[in-house]
């Protein structure tokens, strides 16, 4: 007994050591086993099965009237309700007449919610019973989703979703000679990205399983070992992990050799996973968070009302409650029996009788009202034809309803650039080879500006002559070039032994965009297409194709470049490595071995601000001409791309990779590069990334959208500053802006950078004395440009800092435009964040397209996305969703003007007709020495309150306009009355107050001067009283 009894204990131990062991794994790592005789330690990981519905049906029945009934304006009648019921404080004969409306109210509110939570039932019944395919004893069996376990191997086929978060084991081989171990996988669902993504099979498996599905399936269930992962997390663009396998050494896993629960195999036929992450641990789902919750400034001036009407209400209880008292001692009024209505003397229960007696000074349809009014305005606007776009065929989206009137008195508007002010669809228009730059003719931009400069050729045959516009045709191909110059060179022959001459490196530079990149292709119904991370790479590699230098494919780590620039070869390359882009490089590598040479080359592409400081030295004079060519690019309003390379020797190269390999094998250093901390991962590759040869620039046109120009010039006059937050080159951004009317040329603009400031102290004082100037001549407006380099030194804590954030503030107020540029997403929301917090009755909006501007987007009060080429991240994180720039225009100035009216009419009204329902019996009480006497019905009392005087408000709530929606487009002007808060302020609400004040008196005042004769009251004469005092109320 005592050995069993030990037993025992040992086995509760260990059992308790295994629950505490997986508790600290899931805070740090997870190991996941396969093929091992541990595999069963992969229990104990959370089901498969999600659940993103709010109530169920056993939590629904509390959950429900709990969030109701703890909202204060509810709970505040649930005491009026029970103070009704209580003999001494009830004045409707303990009957609780509010609960009703209560209940009604309560009742509308849950029932749209479980009507929602509907939604998110059947969507959670459908991911939770798809279809899938997992290994059970050798065999692959079909199941649903529910069923997968971490642990399991999956065999997931070409465009089939990815059931959890899986480590690729293998992939279905097209050349079982020449096997690539790679797919690809669209993330749409995740991101919202519609490009391909390339994912590759960690080494380990590819050469261990082989090429056919039966031979991988054999080797693998002979491959012992485990996969050490990170904890769960919502970072969808990094995974950190190491794979151990029996007999071979450890390799590390990234996010390339991951498929994420949510993305869809696309171009391949088949591939393996091994679960890791399963339900709530997948990243999809951990990053599955509520947004930050936003409410309009009406609400919260609303719940300031309500506390004052409150505060009032107590005073007039207290008062009342004297009056009562006085007259009690004065005339005695417990003699009076047909004025013992229900007070007594006691001051306490006095008060909360007449606190029962006016209760209705808060409207207990207050909030479903409002809520009603949005929920309707929100549908109109979603209906608007005005903002549909019929080329994209999207309506506009209204994602949060409460914000509909927010719209009515934006201040601030914080713009992205590219996808929001521009297209997003890149032409490849100009280079600089070797200093010598290569394209023809101008831009929109670049006519503008030299419009602006009185540079422009008055007569159009004249400026062609003159080759400021370009012949080539635009449309949306990817390349619109003219200058045969460029081709002749090209076609020439080369010189053997010459290098460097500018054929060579023409052909250098059009070898390097077809090899420095990230797209890959896809073969779908027989048709070959590009997929590329951003519009950037994807017009970068059908330059290359252009000039004759066409990506063909990549297979596993092998490119191929078919160059048809002297007859037509394959070009093969061995990619090595690639250094990814990240916000803070601002470059992205790749390291290439030629397959017939066995050279290696780096070829390193990025911003000129963070690739000219790489350059090898001896280069100035070619680095000068480029510069001034980037310039000129800059001036038509081109992005700019800096492309250059370096040679490494064998063993150079070696050592830095032995490096590199146990870096990236280092989950450590993994994660602080993840966090963008500083890391040796971002240490080497800035190490091997010095003494770069320039091999020259690109340029890529962006086009304006259709009516930014109008829709811009129409936001200041409606007196809303506009703010354009750009990665853009100074002179890029400065010329966009006076393209799209943000900036003319008679603004006076002041340029704070760390060029031409380059101290704090220079920069506040620059700030100062902008804001003690005026322009120079009438009429003009003041701009201001800064860069990310001074932003960076301006954002920083510190009192230095605060005062010269003070002055940077100072000026942009008086600043009809300000333009950033060279900015980080991180400055974006800071931006934001310093205007919403610091500019008194400040009202921003953030508009953009992209992942970038998510977190300017929701910093703001009220977020627009755009639906464009960036995928859907910063729609699904906004508030309102558009097609089109030009369409803020009549969200703002006719929707939100409107609806910003609209709901001021609405509240005051409200509060109106209750304050004046209310104030009349108070008077009243003054005629019958506070005797807690009523004119009116009880039952009277609620259907005015809740029938007869609702829905005419919520009516013209709905549909009233005070002009025509012509006219609020024709004159902005108009605006600025909500950004002044005409229509909602302390002055207006006293006003509606005070208006109250003389019909609530004369109510009481006429009930008390009715002709009644004595034979119309008889013995209970009051059933004639009242009715006669009811009809009343409507002639006042």
């Amino acid at each position: 007994e005592n050995a069993s009894n030990a037993l025992a204990g040992a086995f509760a131990q260990a059992a308790l050591a295994a629950m505490f062991w997986r508790r600290a794994e899931d805070l740090n790592h997870r190991h996941v086993h396969f093929s091992s005789a541990r595999h069963v330690e992969n229990a104990g990981f959370c089901s498969n099965k999600i659940t993103t519905s709010l109530y169920t049906w056993w939590s629904g029945p509390v959950k429900l009237p709990w969030e109701e009934f703890s909202r204060a304006s509810n709970f505040y009648f649930v005491i009026v309700s029970a103070l009704q019921v209580w003999p001494a404080t009830s004045n409707t004969g303990s009957v609780p007449t509010s609960l009703p409306a209560l209940l009604l109210v309560v009742a509308v509110s849950i029932v749209l919610k479980i009507q929602e939570d509907r939604l998110r039932h059947r969507s959670d019944r459908k991911a939770n019973t798809a279809f899938c395919r997992r290994m059970i004893d050798g065999e692959f069996v079909d199941s649903v989703w529910t069923d997968v376990q971490v642990g399991d191997v999956l065999k997931i086929c070409n465009r089939e979703n990815i059931p959890a978060d899986v480590v690729l084991v293998a992939s279905h081989e097209p050349d079982i000679d020449a096997p690539r171990g790679a797919c690809h996988v669209e993330t749409m669902q995740l991101d919202g990205e519609t490009n391909l993504k390339g994912k590759m099979v960690p080494s380990v498996f590819s050469n261990a399983l082989g090429a056919s599905l039966e031979l991988q399936l054999a080797n693998f269930a002979k491959l012992p070992g485990h996969v050490e992962v990170e904890a769960p997390n919502a970072s969808t663009n990094t995974f950190n992990g190491m794979l151990h396998v029996q007999g071979y050494p450890p390799a590390p896993l990234s996010i390339t050799n991951v498929l994420l629960r949510g993305s869809t195999l696309r171009n391949t036929d088949y591939v393996l996973g091994l679960v890791v992450n399963t339900g709530r641990d997948t990243k999809v789902m951990q990053g599955a968070r509520k947004p930050p919750s936003k409410e309009s400034s009406i609400y919260h001036s609303i719940q300031l009302m309500m506390v004052g009407i409150v505060i009032l209400l107590i005073i007039l209880c207290l008062a009342a409650s004297a009056g009562t008292e006085s007259a009690y001692s004065a005339i005695g009024l417990d003699s009076h029996w047909y004025l013992q209505d229900g007070t007594s003397n006691n001051f306490f229960l006095n008060t909360l009788y007449f606190f029962t007696l006016l209760s209705s000074f808060v409207s207990v349809t207050l909030n479903a009202s409002i809520a009603l009014v949005q929920k309707v305005i929100a549908q109109f606007m979603q209906w608007s034809l005005d903002m549909y776009d019929q080329d994209s065929d999207t309506a506009a989206t209204v994602r949060t309803a409460s914000l509909v009137d927010e719209l009515g008195i934006i201040t601030h508007v914080f713009s992205d650039k590219t996808g929001t002010l521009t297209q997003n669809v890149m032409q490849f228009r100009k280079a600089s080879i070797n200093g010598v730059s290569y394209g023809r003719g101008t831009t929109e931009i670049g006519l503008a500006r030299l419009k602006r400069l009185g540079e422009l050729p008055t007569d159009e045959v004249e400026a062609l002559e003159a080759g400021l516009v370009c012949k080539a045709g635009a449309g949306k191909e990817l390349v619109n070039f003219d200058d045969p110059a460029l081709d002749e060179i090209l076609r020439k022959p080369l010189q053997v032994g010459l290098p460097s001459t500018q054929e060579a490196c023409c052909r250098e530079f059009f070898l390097h965009l077809a090899l420095c990149h990230t797209v890959v292709t896809e073969i779908f119904e027989g048709k070959t297409t590009l997929s590329a991370s951003s519009p950037d790479e994807a017009a970068l590699v059908s330059a290359a194709q252009h000039f004759g230098f066409e990506f063909v494919d990549r297979h596993h780590d092998t490119v191929t470049v078919r160059d048809t620039t002297q007859g037509e070869r394959l070009l093969r390359y061995d990619v090595l490595d690639v250094l990814e882009f990240t916000s803070a490089r601002r470059r992205m590598s790749v390291i290439v071995r030629n397959c017939d040479t066995r050279a290696i080359s780096l070829l390193c592409k990025g911003a000129d601000s963070v690739m000219l400081p790489l350059l090898a030295p001896d280069q100035d004079e070619l680095k000068l001409r480029t510069e001034q060519h980037m310039i000129d690019h800059s001036n038509d309003g081109l992005r700019t791309l800096v492309i250059t390379s370096k040679e490494l020797n064998e063993e150079t190269y070696l050592a830095w990779s032995r490096e590199y390999r146990r870096a990236t094998s280092d989950i450590l250093e993994l994660e602080r590069n993840a966090r963008e901390e500083p890391n040796k991962i971002d240490q080497l590759c800035n190490e091997l990334e010095t003494r770069l040869k320039l091999l020259g620039s690109t340029a890529l046109e962006d086009k304006l959208q259709v009516g930014v120009p109008a829709c811009i010039a129409d936001l200041v006059r409606g007196g809303i500053a506009t703010w354009v937050l750009t990665g853009d080159k100074e002179e890029t951004a400065i010329n966009i802006a006076f393209a799209c009317q943000l900036l003319d040329a008679e603004t006076d603009l002041l340029v704070i950078s760390r060029r031409n400031h380059s101290t704090l102290e220079s920069m506040r004082a620059a700030l100062q004395n902008g804001c003690q100037t005026h322009p120079n001549k009438e009429g003009a407006r003041k701009g201001l440009v800064v860069d990310g380099d001074a932003l960076e030194l301006l954002m920083k804590t510190g009192t230095e800092q605060a005062g010269a954030q003070l002055a940077f503030l100072h000026y942009t107020q008086q600043c009809a435009a300000v333009v950033a540029c060279r900015c980080a997403p991180t400055q974006k929301a800071e931006l934001v964040k310093l205007v919403r917090r610091n500019v008194r009755g400040a009202a921003t909006l953030s508009i953009g397209d992209g992942a970038n501007d998510v977190a300017m987007i929701q910093a703001a009060h009220v977020g627009v996305g755009i639906s464009g080429q960036e995928g859907m991240q910063a729609v699904n994180a906004a508030d309102f969703a558009i097609a089109q720039f030009r369409f803020l225009r009549e969200l703002l100035l006719v929707h939100g003007r409107n609806n910003y009216r609209r709901l001021s009419v609405l509240v005051y009204y409200i509060f109106y007709k209750n304050v004046m329902m209310v104030l009349s019996v108070y008077w009243f009480n003054t005629y019958n020495a506070f005797s807690g006497s009523k004119w009116n019905l009880e039952v009277g009392y609620q259907l005015y309150n809740a029938l007869f005087t609702l829905f005419p408000i919520l009516w013209i709530a709905m549909t009233d306009r005070d002009v025509s929606d012509e006219n609020s487009r024709v004159l902005p002007q108009l605006y600025q009355l909500g950004i002044r808060r005409h229509y909602f302020n302390a002055w207006a609400a006293t006003r509606w107050v005070l208006q109250v004040t003389a019909p609530a008196a004369r109510i009481p005042g006429g009930i008390s001067c009715l002709p009644l004769h004595p034979r119309m009251l008889p013995h209970g004469g009051e059933r004639v009283l009242r009715p006669a005092a009811s009809l009343y109320i409507a002639f006042p």
